[in-house]
């Protein structure tokens, strides 16, 4: 009877780990398209895969930290490596190469306005 129980509860412990792996993966999704669309490069869809899992303290507290990689495209016709990394379901770290729209913003010299 024991046995089951504990058979039971190891299924049960995969499937949660399992779910929370797919979740974590649409997570990263949902951030590589926003720090892409916001650099101005377009991710290349199917290219989230988990490249590491650790555990780290943050804040004292054991944590897992998920790095995913991706591929981006500048111009459409190149491919380019990014990551970032999850602290559960929160974005941590990301590195990713810049596209004209964000390179352009950064070379332009801000223009402070006196306002009397």
């Amino acid at each position: 009877m024991l046995g089951t129980w504990i058979l039971l509860l190891a299924v049960a412990l995969a499937i949660w780990a399992w779910m929370d792996a797919l979740r974590a993966r649409e997570f990263a999704i949902r951030h590589g398209r926003e720090l892409c669309r916001e650099a101005g490069v377009q991710l290349l869809d199917q290219s989230v895969s988990l490249k590491r899992l650790r555990v780290a303290r943050r804040d004292g507290l054991p944590s897992l930290i998920r790095r995913y990689q991706f591929e981006v495209s500048l111009d459409g016709s190149d491919r380019h490596r990014g990551h970032l990394e999850l602290n559960g379901h929160r974005l941590e770290t990301w590195s990713l190469p810049l596209g004209e729209t964000a390179a352009a913003a950064a070379a332009r010299p801000n223009h402070l306005r006196l306002v009397e």
